[in-house]
């Protein structure tokens, strides 16, 4: 980072360069580098290892579709496990669901999460000390390891992109997703980022989709477009049996979730059915990530330079 930009790193040989009128906090932490910082173009944003995380702005285009999408198409889950509690903006839209009864929020870095407590106050909304909620620190798959078969209703995978050296590496696997599925319900389901969606670099979308559907039966790739990102952005659903897209009452559903500002009936079509060129290219086969030995999937190297977009 320069004195008054940051320049992230994107595919095929274009970057993406951020104004920052003042720097709130940033450090090293053991897993990880962060900034708050104020921008001129987004406002206030998170960046971990020199990636936008999420922006004033626009955050609630990336969080709501990741959010309730699975939670209404479900029914309403009661018991919900988070991965990757972060900025806690996760926390903020699953409480308006009045079926949750507990939610195990769970994050690695407490560095990260108590600066966000502080300086992101608008993303958690107080969400952090809504009596539901439950904030561990810890690697997840030692909460995953702890927890029973079918136990979690949902599970929301909000974790960091899997940079080289990250934390996030092998989460990105199947064996990971084998132990997502062993806690998941056989009614639950499961909602997580997974990369771009931009037409020149599907790489990371197109390998989680392939590593999901060695292990669940129903996988779906919803989109949303967060403008601070520069591109559509990837959410994956998945569940042990098939949800219907579109209930007859999901307007009823919808209406049943208070403070929304960005789900309702009509963004709900467009964020669960995307464009056919997309959809086209999206089915394309995506490395298929085991996670045994060295076998990992990597967006972006040590140096955060973007990786072209091809499955070896």
């Amino acid at each position: 980072m320069s004195d008054k930009s940051i320049i992230e790193p994107f595919s095929q040989g274009v970057s993406i360069s951020y104004a920052i009128d003042r720097v709130i906090a940033q450090g090293q932490t053991k897993y990880q580098h962060y900034l708050i910082a104020d921008t001129p173009g987004y406002g206030r944003a998170l960046f971990l290892d020199r990636l936008i995380q999420s922006s004033e702005s626009d955050e609630p285009l990336y969080h709501e579709p990741l959010i309730h999408p699975a939670a209404v198409l479900s029914g309403g889950p009661k018991r919900v496990l988070v991965a990757g509690t972060g900025e806690g903006a996760t926390l903020r839209e699953l409480v308006k669901h009045p079926s949750v009864e507990y939610i195990l929020a769970v994050d690695l870095d407490a560095e990260v999460v108590q600066a966000c407590r502080q300086h992101l106050p608008s993303w958690h909304d107080g969400a952090f000390d809504d009596p539901r909620v439950e904030l561990i620190y810890e690697d997840v798959e030692a909460t995953l390891a702890r927890s029973k078969d079918g136990e979690w209703d949902m599970i929301v995978l909000d974790i960091t992109d899997p940079v080289e050296d990250g934390p996030s590496l092998d989460l990105f696997t199947i064996r990971f997703y084998a132990e997502v599925a062993r806690v998941l319900a056989d009614d639950g389901i499961m909602t997580m980022q997974c990369g771009e969606l931009d037409p020149v670099d599907m790489r990371v979308c197109r390998s989680v989709r392939t590593s999901l559907s060695a292990v669940f039966p129903w996988v779906q790739i919803l989109q949303t477009y967060v403008p601070s990102f520069h591109s559509l952005w990837g959410i994956g659903i998945c569940a042990k049996r098939a949800f219907d897209l579109d209930p007859p009452d999901l307007d009823q559903r919808i209406a049943a979730v208070p403070g929304l500002r960005v789900y309702d009936i009509h963004s709900h079509a467009s964020i669960v059915h995307m464009p056919k060129l997309l959809r086209e290219r999206l089915e394309e086969p995506g490395k298929l990530v085991t996670g045994r030995g060295e076998d990992r999937l990597i967006s972006y190297d040590v140096k955060g330079t973007g990786l072209p977009d091809h499955e070896t």
